[in-house]
């Protein structure tokens, strides 16, 4: 994926809305929209169609591997990319089956989560990949 023209931000947590916002205008995203919340998620969702999503696992108000099976379930081209502090192997392994296209600890340092985030939309193969140097950060 080349850089996308818009991305929604799905996270509870403001502070992550807000870095990821951030980070992303620094990879040349030139519209982010964010949503707090399942609902939120949802109506953006409706009313947008943004190119990228980036989506924290657990919300208030469900669950965000159910979002992201309802995502893929309306619209494939979507790129999705969870974010999430929980970056055991079952979880990676959920998110990829239930459709994600990336995955990222919300937990790195910025210029690796940037690091991260640009080799996901040029999809170069995430770091702790098969042929991949690097930690299991991807």
């Amino acid at each position: 994926m080349s850089i996308p023209a818009s991305a929604l931000i799905i996270d509870d947590e403001n502070h992550i809305r807000t870095y990821l916002k951030v980070l992303l205008k620094r990879l040349g995203v030139a519209t982010t929209m964010d949503a707090s919340n399942i609902d939120e998620a949802r109506a953006q969702l409706a009313a947008n169609k943004p190119e990228l999503v980036t989506l924290d696992l657990n919300m208030p108000g469900g669950s965000g591997l159910d979002l992201l099976r309802e995502i893929r379930a309306q619209d494939e081209d979507i790129y999705v990319v969870v974010m999430s502090a929980d970056a055991l192997t079952a979880t990676i392994r959920a998110a990829f089956e239930a459709g994600a296209d990336g995955f990222i600890r919300k937990d790195l340092p910025p210029p690796q989560m940037l690091e991260e985030l640009r080799k996901i939309l040029a999809d170069e193969p995430p770091a702790g990949s098969p042929g991949a140097g690097g930690s299991a950060a991807g």
